[in-house]
Order: structure tokens, then sequence, then C-alpha cells
């Protein structure tokens, strides 16, 4: 018996391996893809426009959403430690903490951009209503985020898990989820792990229904990434079904 039970559990750890792996090459190969594509889809082009992106990182995508957006003033707002990362001379960067309100005047930008940084937030609040007052009468806003009520976060729950949008948090690597994987993330210093990990990931409803509550009016959402397919399938999927895609992306505009 002993013996059965190790072959066993070396044949679950070889099938939760194998998950893993597929998982990854889905997220990072096929759906990161997408959902960049999607997200450039959703920015109307505004000649002469100023656009801020909140959540910059290293500025790569702030001046890929720019360029389609024929922004010529650029803003990155990040927090001090990443600012360094940032080395084009096209963006202004600004160092804040998205949790608090922003070091800008009202009415300063036509486009707010902000590419995965709603679900690291606790002052979703804060955020939203910020976004608005920093925008321009009309101007519009474009959001991507992780959803909570994806197929994967749902079935973990019904399993007792974590879902796997918020495995991180606890410690420097997934806890609660046997087929949550590291893949390359890194907290070196403990006291950034509250910064970096999912504190409040939402659904595509409380996403709908914030935006609207604070002065947007919702143009459009999409999904991106529908487990476990990728590609032409998972796009399918997605176009009716939003609501459970692993990724939503937004847009709003200021009334």
């Amino acid at each position: 018996m002993e013996k059965g039970s190790k072959v066993e559990g070396l044949e679950i750890k070889m099938i939760i391996k194998s998950l893993k792996k597929y998982a990854k090459f889905i997220f990072e190969k096929k759906w990161t893809q997408e959902e960049n594509d999607a997200f450039l889809s959703l920015i109307t082009p505004k000649k002469n426009s100023k656009l801020v992106d909140l959540g910059c990182g290293d500025g790569r995508l702030t001046l890929l959403f720019a360029e389609k957006a024929k922004a010529n003033g650029i803003t990155g707002v990040e927090s001090g430690e990443i600012k360094r990362l940032i080395n084009s001379k096209k963006i202004k960067v600004v160092s804040a903490n998205l949790n608090h309100p922003l070091p800008f005047k009202d009415n300063s930008f036509d486009i707010v951009v902000s590419h995965f940084s709603l679900e690291h937030l606790y002052n979703t609040d804060v955020f939203i209503k910020e976004t608005r007052r920093i925008l321009k009468k009309g101007g519009y806003t474009v959001v991507a985020t992780d959803n909570l009520a994806s197929w994967p976060n749902i079935l973990s729950l019904l399993a007792g898990w974590q879902p796997f949008s918020s495995a991180y948090g606890v410690a420097d690597k997934p806890l609660g989820n046997p087929f949550a994987g590291s893949g390359d993330f890194v907290v070196e210093e403990g006291d950034s792990l509250g910064e970096l990990s999912h504190n409040k990931v939402l659904s595509y409803q409380t996403i709908h229904e914030a935006y609207v509550e604070y002065g947007f009016k919702v143009n459009k959402m999409l999904g991106v990434g529908y487990f476990p397919f990728f590609g032409a399938l998972s796009r399918f999927f997605c176009s009716f079904d939003a609501r459970h895609a692993h990724l939503l992306l937004i847009k709003a505009t200021k009334k």
C-alpha cells in the first residue's frame, strides 16, 4: 500500500506540474499578446492629447499606448522603487501611490490608461474617483485587470482553495492553491509584498457598476483568456461570456 501511495502521489505531482506548464504557456504566450492587442483596440486616437499611465512599470507599454493615442504629452505614475527602471526621456515620471489622491490638477488629461494596477489596490474607490477628477470632460480611461469570477477562480473556491488571482499576499510564494504557479515573481523585501500582491480583485459586474457609480459612461467591456482554451476558441467564448474570462478590460468616458 505504501508503494502504491508513493506512485499515486508522484502521478498527482506530475499532473499538477503539467497543468502549471500549460497554464503558463497560454497565459504568457497566448493571452498576454491577445490582451495587449485588445487593450490597444480600445484606445481611440486623439491628436495632441495628454495621456497618463497609472502604474506604468518600465514604460514600454506606456509608449505603445501613447503612440496609438497619438498623444504628445506622456506621463507615467509609479512608486519610487520602480521609477528608476524607466529609461525613456519621452515619459514624465511621477512617483505616487495609486491608493491616494494623485498629484495632478483637475481636468489635466485627455486619456487615462492603467494596465493591471487596479487589482493591487486597496482603495479602489479613490483610484476611480481620482481617474475621473484628472480627466477632462469627454476624456476616457482604459483599464485592464484580473477577474475574480473567472472559471479557474470559481473552481478554486469550490475546492476550498485560494483563487488564482489572489494566491499571493501572505508569503513570497503562492499559498492556498496547489495549482498556482510562482512564475518569475520574486519579492526581495517582505515589506513590499502587500503592494505587489493582488489586494482587491473585482468581478465584471462590480467593475461596471463602480465606474457608473463614479460618473462614467461605460463604452465597452472585454474579456480575454478563457481557460482552458487559447486562440480562436478562447476568443469565441469570451465574445459572449466575458463575465467568466480570466482578464477584463473596460473603456469608460467621463460624463
